[in-house]
């Protein structure tokens, strides 16, 4: 999934992570979602449960003004299960 930020004139209003399809739904001028296989396909070393708890905080923390892109999701599953050295 290609996500649009805010420089390529995307406008974004909120942000929710939905628990039943185990999805983050990012709305405004469209209709953005991202799933665990988006999260793991970044980190593959995080499980199905790491990986929808990224979602969650991405839901948590979002901010229209930086939207969620493939190096967000990197930086907040880093935060949350940061890589062995």
């Amino acid at each position: 999934m290609r996500q649009m930020n805010s420089k390529e004139g995307a406008f974004f209003d909120m942000a929710f992570y939905d628990e039943k399809t185990e999805t983050l739904i990012i709305s405004g001028l469209g209709v953005y979602r991202w799933n665990v296989e988006d999260v793991q396909s970044v980190r593959p070393d995080l499980n199905n449960e790491q990986a929808n708890d990224v979602l969650y905080v991405l839901a948590e923390n979002f901010d229209a003004n930086i939207g969620v892109d493939w190096d967000v999701i990197m930086m907040a599953a880093e935060q949350l299960y940061p890589e062995d050295s």
